[in-house]
């Protein structure tokens, strides 16, 4: 296999994770993290706390955001071969962490995805997630309404 073809290959690649970056921005699992002060990192897939400059940032701060991470990423397509095997490594990697993971928490990243839920549904999706009791509720939702609020969120 030649240089082209890898590049090629890259080019590929690098336009899928481009596209998947606004799938996740816009996907039903970044809006049930913001409901609980959570985020997709654009950059690496995982989540993170939501600031309230996130939370209200104007449409064109996102498109610079999109276009600056998008954008530095590209010279990295021609790398090639090395490129291909980065980003084929980290979706088998995804993909393992998945396929690993407890019956509980795959049922959990499905509603996640699927499924608008209300606050007080993640909160007790959560608590089953975790094995702890339902009496638990209250506290859980107190502890994560004052996260929010120590955000600046609520």
């Amino acid at each position: 296999m030649n240089w082209e073809t890898g590049v090629g290959v890259a080019f590929l690649l690098w336009a899928y994770h481009s596209v998947m970056i606004i799938v996740h921005a816009n996907s039903q699992t970044d809006a049930n993290f913001g409901k609980v002060g959570m985020r997709i990192s654009w950059l690496t897939g995982t989540t993170k706390p939501l600031s309230p400059e996130a939370q209200n940032r104007p449409i064109w701060k996102n498109v610079l955001k999109y276009l600056f991470i998008v954008g530095t990423s590209l010279p990295f397509v021609l790398l090639s071969w090395l490129y291909v095997a980065f980003s084929v490594g980290t979706i088998l990697w995804n993909w393992s962490k998945n396929q690993g993971a407890p019956q509980a928490v795959r049922e959990f990243r499905w509603m996640m995805r699927n499924m608008d839920m209300d606050f007080d549904t993640l909160i007790r999706e959560s608590l089953k997630l975790h094995g702890k009791p339902p009496e638990e509720f209250e506290k859980l939702k107190a502890d994560t309404i004052a996260h929010m609020q120590d955000l600046g969120l609520r």
